[in-house]
């Protein structure tokens, strides 16, 4: 005998999606028998699961007889309801599924600004056919910057040029494309004939670069010149490439910048390859212990 149905003694935490799943098959069918196929089960305990169900609401579902099941008005409302809570739920449960496989999910970046003339965009939309359903953002960062976000969780890779020199604990890297530097002229400039500059003829040119407290690829030039056996007579620092080419296309000095700026014609500067392959490789960074799926599936894909 099912009891009355009030809120006081309504308990939904009583009612699982599996006595939902057993009522809609039924309800479906019409049939017990028929439904315990489906279910593969027998048809006593799948009476006895309709009957918890009944007991539960407080209110008949189906009418039986030896002959027929039928829907209650109860039943062919739940029967209702039910089919929508369980394609919702279904449909929630794929699209978590698709997350933890990293097929779907958003990936913000923390990126420096010289990597987006270069190799950047092309990776970026390479990893767009792979994985459609996962979107992304971009942030322009510098590398100390990227760090403190990368730490604190506000971005999920950063991107900057030579990450492998030092990197802070936690934090590991993935190569992404392989690049070198080249040196910027102004076009009068008695370089810019050449088809190849060793490093060491810029010895006593006046330098343009990045900050090199806040700029990896600033730091990075700098000990380069050093290993090569000067120091760099740094008379600007600037924090965009464009502004370091603007100085030199007016004769301010000469600059080292990822040769993927050449692709672009800066009106009055020329560009040189170096005699010496000096590296200006893209890294991607992250925190390997909370990397999110969508972030992995990138990585993957590099």
């Amino acid at each position: 005998m099912t009891r009355p149905f009030t809120d006081s003694v309504f308990d939904l935490g009583q009612i699982n999606l599996r006595l939902l799943h057993y009522f809609r098959v039924v309800a479906e069918e019409l049939s017990f028998s028929k439904a315990a196929v489906r279910l593969n089960m027998s048809q006593p305990p799948l009476s006895l699961h309709i009957k918890e169900l009944e007991h539960l609401l407080g209110t008949p579902l189906f009418l039986r007889t030896t002959r027929s099941v039928s829907l209650t008005p109860a039943g062919a409302a739940l029967m209702r309801e039910a089919g929508l809570m369980l394609d919702s739920i279904n449909r929630s449960l794929h699209q978590v599924r698709k997350i933890g496989r990293g097929e779907i999910g958003h990936i913000q970046f923390g990126t420096v600004g010289t990597a987006a003339w270069g190799p950047l965009m092309p990776v970026l939309n390479n990893f767009g056919k792979n994985a459609p359903e996962i979107s992304w953002t971009i942030t322009e960062l510098t590398p100390v910057q990227q760090i403190d976000a990368l730490q604190l969780q506000r971005i999920d890779i950063g991107i900057w040029r030579e990450a492998k020199i030092a990197l802070p604990q936690g934090l590991s890297s993935k190569l992404m494309v392989r690049e070198n530097v080249a040196v910027a002229l102004s076009e009068s400039h008695p370089l810019a004939v050449k088809s190849s500059v060793a490093i060491r003829e810029l010895a006593g040119e006046d330098f343009i670069l990045m900050p090199m407290n806040t700029s990896s690829l600033g730091s990075y030039l700098y000990s380069m010149c050093r290993q090569h056996g000067f120091l760099p007579v740094v008379k600007q620092q600037v924090n965009e490439p464009q502004t370091a080419l603007a100085l030199v296309a007016n004769g301010y000095g000469i600059t080292l910048l990822p040769e993927s700026y050449a692709r672009i014609r800066w009106p009055g500067v020329r560009f040189c390859a170096l005699s010496e392959m000096l590296p200006a490789d893209l890294y991607a960074i992250y925190q390997a212990d909370s990397v999110t799926p969508a972030a992995a599936r990138f990585l993957d894909l590099l």
